[in-house]
């Protein structure tokens, strides 16, 4: 959970932003609601020493100390650090290469200067294969509601991270019909996870099957993967429709989808999937 501090002579841009500010932060890196605390600590007069808050005819850019956990990647970081850099630049109205940002864990040295994020050890974070997932976008769709059923028609915009991206990411994916998607069920609480057997959707008409033998929401990395029509490419924009994923959903990869990576042979399913996905899409 990364703790953040940020030291001004102004004062706060009040709690709804400082709220915000979190929120962006735990959905840039695939956290839960609320975890992630922003402080922000006004200065008194006579208590620092930083030339540049000296000026009159500008607005005070601020100081930050991130914490977080040794396990974030050199990725994870810098992603974090701009984040929180491209934030405070358009919420107070300053320049975005005065705000400096330091970030401490167990393993320390990286720091943000001039928009360039320098790091001080030589030695990689241990990988951890979640948390070193960092959403490339977030899903835009009128959906917001958690139901089952009907997706055929949803249409959705996935769009890219533009502080990571260019439109060039995407050259040539408007050649293809349909895309796979990797997500995250952002919304699934921890405490709803399933690790072992369940009757799929809670009903008892179908048999218990494990979390791995089905395709529902509550697995343990909570990782959705879709396909769906491709609609268009516009920017950073792509429009798509079928795509099972929520407003807001994370995503965390999409690629074309290939025929000849779809099954060689026949597939074979149980019964109780059929009725399942009788009105999915």
């Amino acid at each position: 959970m990364p703790v953040i501090r940020l030291f001004s002579p102004d004062a706060s841009p009040g709690p709804t932003a400082l709220e915000q500010l979190a929120a962006d932060i735990t959905e840039l890196l695939g956290l839960p609601a609320g975890h992630c605390w922003v402080w922000w600590q006004r200065l008194e007069p006579g208590t620092y020493h930083r030339p540049e808050w000296r000026a009159a005819d500008a607005p005070p850019a601020p100081v930050g100390f991130v914490v977080c956990k040794e396990s974030y990647s050199k990725d994870q970081v810098g992603a974090l650090l701009r984040l929180l850099q491209s934030r405070l630049s358009e919420l107070l109205n300053v320049p975005a290469d005065e705000i400096f940002l330091t970030v401490q864990r167990a393993v320390t040295g990286e720091l943000l200067v001039r928009d360039e994020v320098w790091f001080a050890h030589l030695e990689e974070p241990r990988p951890n294969a979640v948390t070193d997932l960092v959403p490339i976008g977030r899903v835009h769709s009128d959906r917001s509601d958690l139901s089952d059923d009907y997706w055929g028609d949803v249409t959705s915009v996935i769009r890219l991270d533009g502080g990571r991206f260019a439109p060039e990411a995407l050259l040539g994916l408007d050649t293809f019909s349909h895309l796979e998607v990797v997500f995250h069920f952002h919304r699934v609480a921890p405490e709803k996870i399933h690790t072992g057997a369940r009757h799929p959707r809670g009903n008892p008409d179908w048999p218990r099957t494990g979390i791995f033998a089905q395709r529902a929401k509550n697995r343990p990395n909570r990782i959705g993967v879709s396909r769906c029509r491709l609609l268009k490419v516009d920017g950073l924009d792509v429009h798509v429709r079928g795509l099972d994923a929520v407003d807001g959903t994370p995503v965390l990869d999409l690629k074309p989808y290939l025929t000849q990576f779809g099954p060689r042979e026949a597939v074979v399913q149980p019964e109780w999937v059929d009725e399942l996905m009788r009105d999915y899409y």
